[in-house]
């Protein structure tokens, strides 16, 4: 019964996040966030496939954590872009905030080769775990250290007074929470005293970005036309 509640949920997921994207190409956003729709198509892409190969099928297990590399470089790009219309204002926030994105990376970067290096990969039938693992260990360093340069620009952003546009508000603080909800996946995954209640987390889990990508898309406002301009060349 909760198996099948949490499939007729995926489900709905998936079609609040084909309206998500249907929205940032109906305002035009893709215009001024390039990298944050490429998430909205990636989100929807691997929803498509995710219901096609069969939720907690070991194909869709398989796509689900090879994916994990992609978004383990996407989400520093991602983060980059939520503050493209406040470039020219926050330089040097985003500046000293990039050390500690870049740091965050280095060591997940680091921390996945020496754990490939020191598993024993002899066994065949441990390959698949290995990359796992490793896959994992990236996306929770990625997803740790983007949530940490939001937090910290956020910060900043706050104790300089400084205005926010209010699509950027909206991006900051949804992937805020879903970055959030990113890491806790990531350390729930690695503890095995969680295994049994899996069918619950991913309900929660599905339910929770439901949730909070609704309230996004609601949320975005077109970038008004006095600003597109500036916002279209803040990337040349």
């Amino acid at each position: 019964m909760l198996k099948q509640l949490t499939h007729w949920m995926e489900f709905a997921g998936t079609a609040v996040d084909v309206i998500l994207l249907c929205r940032v190409l109906a305002l035009r956003l893709h215009r001024t966030y390039l990298y944050i729709t490429l998430a909205c198509v990636l989100a929807v892409f691997f929803d498509g496939v995710a219901l096609w190969l069969g939720t907690d099928s070991p194909a869709e297990v398989r796509v689900f954590l090879y994916s994990r590399f992609l978004y383990a470089i996407l989400y520093p790009l991602v983060v980059w872009d939520v503050f493209e219309e406040v470039k020219g204002q926050i330089t040097k926030l985003r500046r000293l905030a990039i050390a500690r994105l870049v740091s965050g990376l280095f060591f997940a970067t680091v921390f996945s080769i020496i754990l490939f290096a020191f598993i024993d990969k002899s066994d065949s039938n441990s390959e698949p775990a290995v990359w796992s693992t490793v896959a994992v260990v990236l996306w929770a360093g990625s997803s740790a250290a983007s949530l940490a340069f939001l937090w910290t620009l956020h910060r900043g952003m706050r104790a300089q007074n400084l205005p926010r546009p209010h699509n950027t508000s909206v991006w900051l603080v949804f992937f805020e929470l879903s970055l959030a909800a990113e890491v806790l996946s990531c350390f729930l995954s690695l503890l095995p005293q969680f295994n049994g209640a899996n069918d619950v987390l991913n309900l929660l889990f599905v339910v929770y970005g439901i949730v909070i990508t609704t309230w996004c898309l609601i949320r975005l406002r077109t970038i008004p036309a006095s600003e597109e301009p500036a916002s279209e060349n803040a990337r040349t």
